[in-house]
């Protein structure tokens, strides 16, 4: 399968990190629970810690220009060991889509929409999503930008509407928390969801952007991503200090708090509208990913054909997938960071380490020097 022209801008390529990473407001109830009133210092440290995995995906973006993560398994690893490799990888993706799926109808299902069934809520959602990703990655990261400008317009306005709730106190003392916990909250910012970045390297060959220049894209979309995600915590904790600790949607508790002038009231309400749409870019694009990992693992012509079906898989994925929101949160704080590990940071210095011992990088370089020449 011939990679896919690219289709999206620089731009629409680095407000899609922001919005993708933006766009993970109920997982502070992953780490929220065991860093408490630090957690807001852990989502800086996982920051800093990502850094140099980060890196690691952005080589691999400049050593293989035009390839996504698939066709970069099969040059590296070899036909069979990278379809191997590969499989997997849609395997998460697959996983990412359907865990998502499922807690945007939890929050659906239990704040808004009480008593409609949780099948009907995900499987309307599925098909709106299906519907943007049959449209193409253009359709699907167009408004990004717009939906960073709106999530952060609303912070902003929620947090000068909330500050008279708000106690500095509650962040004193600085890690007062145990190292194990700030250790295991790290872990956990950083791979749910700092580490699900991976994805972008799917459609990079998809970005209209010279491989020099992928830094100054990826990384401020990275950064601006997580200042977003600190604020959001640091506002929750200084509204609801340790008491952080027993809610499953701390900010959608904090936001029960706003009243702005005596006139605008229910802020929650406004906060659940901007977390659906926020949810819709993420599933949507982890769908397709899904779907692009999907036809280039089968050599397909086109991912369209495989969207109905693979929608089903999803739902049902996704209803199977946990027996409860207790056993969820379980795994996403003791399994899943150490599972996800080698998917987002493991196998990527792996494939780039091994690439470079194999000199893959200047081969690319030298073949596309041919072809330039020859042309």
């Amino acid at each position: 399968m011939k990679t896919q022209k690219a289709s999206i801008t620089p731009l629409q390529f680095m407000f899609s990190i922001t919005c993708f990473l933006r766009s993970s407001s109920l997982l502070s109830s992953f780490f929220a629970p065991i860093s408490k009133t630090d957690s807001w210092l852990v989502v800086l440290i996982a920051s800093v810690v990502c850094l140099p995995f980060l890196w690691a995906f952005i080589m691999l973006m400049k050593a293989f220009p035009g390839k996504n993560l698939i066709e970069i398994n099969d040059a590296v690893f070899g036909r069979i060991a990278g379809k191997i490799i590969s499989a997997i990888y849609l395997w998460f993706f697959l996983t990412l889509t359907s865990l998502n799926l499922r807690d945007l109808g939890g929050f659906v299902g239990k704040s808004i929409m009480l008593k409609t069934p949780q099948i009907v809520i995900i499987t309307v959602f599925i098909l709106l999503c299906a519907w943007a990703v049959s449209l193409g990655l253009d359709i699907v990261t167009r408004y990004s930008v717009v939906f960073v400008i709106l999530s952060s317009i609303i912070l902003v306005v929620t947090i000068a509407a909330t500050s008279n709730h708000m106690r500095l106190s509650n962040f004193l003392p600085i890690l007062r928390q145990p190292m194990k916990n700030i250790i295991q909250s790290t872990n956990i910012v950083s791979t749910i969801p700092f580490g699900e970045l991976v994805i972008f390297l799917m459609i990079m060959p998809q970005v209209n952007i010279k491989p020099k220049k992928l830094g100054r894209y990826f990384l401020p979309g990275f950064f601006l991503g997580a200042f977003l995600i600190t604020l959001v915590v640091a506002r929750d904790i200084a509204i609801l200090g340790n008491t952080i600790t027993i809610f499953a949607q701390p900010s959608f508790e904090t936001l029960r708090m706003v009243s702005f002038f005596e006139v605008l009231t229910h802020m929650e309400i406004l906060f659940a509208i901007l977390l659906i749409i926020l949810f819709f870019f993420k599933i949507s694009l982890l769908f397709y990913v899904s779907m692009l990992a999907m036809s280039y693992l089968f050599r397909l012509d086109s991912y369209k054909p495989l969207i109905l079906p693979s929608a089903a898989i999803i739902v049902v994925y996704s209803l199977i997938i946990f027996k409860s929101k207790t056993k969820h949160l379980e795994v996403g704080r003791e399994t899943a960071p150490f599972m996800w590990f080698i998917f987002e940071f493991l196998l990527p210095l792996l494939t780039l380490i091994i690439a470079y011992i194999r000199k893959l990088p200047q081969k690319e370089k030298d073949a596309r020097s041919k072809e330039a020449a020859s042309a």
